[in-house]
């Protein structure tokens, strides 16, 4: 069943001029994008990940991690966000065991660099690490991001 909107390769691109002429800029932008994921407690003592999907060589702009009941894990609860489960290319650990409102995610200088251009990895894993089993925890995570056209570079 198709899903419901419009969807085409992309990438959305608006302004009138797209290219330079003489001393005049371009004055186009790429829109905004977003994909959100709910990761849930799952009762026992192992890590819970979601995989985003996005189109290659985005570059992400933003990651928010919210608090929808606190993980209450014996030991702690560390979420990261990587190219695959665990991994911290783009967020490093944020305590979802403790947040109680918005974390602000302070990426390195080379995190920021990894999010300029993700290349051709699409995935995007958000993982939440439990040391101790959990009875109850969601943290919702939002990947901000715009659809670039190096995708389409040979």
């Amino acid at each position: 069943m198709p899903a419901p909107g419009s969807q085409f390769a992309g990438p959305i691109i608006s302004g009138p001029k797209q290219y330079a002429e003489g001393s005049n800029n371009p004055n186009t932008g790429y829109a905004v994008l977003s994909q959100s994921a709910v990761l849930t407690q799952n009762g026992a003592d192992t890590n819970v990940s979601y995989t985003f999907r996005l189109p290659p060589y985005s570059q992400i702009l933003d990651i928010f991690v919210d608090p929808i009941t606190a993980w209450d894990s014996a030991g702690s609860a560390g979420l990261t966000v990587g190219s695959a489960a665990l991994g911290a290319q783009y967020v490093t650990s944020v305590n979802v065991k403790t947040a109680t409102a918005r974390s602000n995610v302070a990426p390195t200088a080379a995190q920021l660099a990894a999010m300029a251009n993700i290349t051709s990895n699409e995935s995007v894993v958000a993982t939440v690490a439990v040391v101790g089993a959990t009875a109850a925890g969601q943290t919702r995570v939002t990947i901000q991001y715009v659809q670039t056209t190096a995708w389409m570079q040979p």
